[in-house]
């Protein structure tokens, strides 16, 4: 028992005195443009009134009237929700620096249209404003399933950092070994664009462009003789 007690301390031993081998890390950046095939359109409905009641009151009547006329347009090409409602005091701040004091209400209520045909969007745009919505928030495409986008972007930066490390390496004389560490930071899908109506009554244009999927990944790997 002694013998095999004292080889397993040799082995503790030797394992600890064993230098960690050197590594080498590196980050990889990697981005693919598609196609939309959805867009997203925030619209709003703002009222002020003197009271919170009457300010709600008139947004109900402006509100209803924006999602009657948007779901007719829309048919079966989209949806509509409402993703925000706030009512708010309206204050006066007097130059001469005395208390500030409400002289109103501001209720605004904002509905999200989710567009499946891109070819409507300016449409769907010119629909909100004739029907009272006071701002058109947003015009976001977007990918109603980006799951093979974001793969092909991580695929594509995790190649590159693989890449510059191995390019360390050589220049140290090295090779790159096993991967001690790979980690993602996210992928994102960017463009998102504002618009609004075109002055004059004429239809509103929108040009739908591609969206571009970025993703950034970290590699550590050992490095070998």
């Amino acid at each position: 028992m002694k013998l095999i007690a004292s080889f397993f301390v040799c082995a503790l031993a030797a394992l600890a005195q064993t230098p960690p081998r050197a590594s080498v890390q590196a980050t990889g950046n990697g981005s693919v443009s598609v196609t939309p095939d959805q867009a997203q359109i925030n619209v709003s409905a703002v009222t002020q009134a003197a009271t919170a009641q009457d300010a709600a009151n008139q947004n109900a009547t402006v509100a209803t009237n924006i999602l009657q006329q948007l779901a007719a347009a829309l048919g079966s090409a989209g949806s509509v929700k409402t993703v925000y409602y706030s009512v708010s005091p309206i204050y006066n701040y007097p130059r001469d620096g005395s208390p500030a004091t409400i002289t109103g209400y501001s209720v605004t209520n904002t509905i999200q249209v989710t567009l499946n045909d891109l070819s409507i969007a300016g449409k769907i745009i010119d629909t909100a404003t004739q029907a009272g919505a006071s701002r058109i928030d947003s015009l976001q495409f977007t990918l109603k399933d980006d799951t093979d986008a974001r793969s092909q972007a991580l695929k594509a930066a995790t190649l590159k950092a693989k890449s510059k490390a191995d390019a360390m390496a050589a220049a140290l004389g090295l090779k790159t070994g096993a991967v001690q560490v790979l980690q993602e930071s996210g992928a994102v899908i960017s463009d998102i664009r504002t618009t609004a109506p075109t002055a004059g009554g004429a239809a509103t244009p929108v040009q739908v462009g591609p969206l571009t999927v970025t993703a950034n990944v970290t590699i550590s790997v050992e490095m070998t003789q």
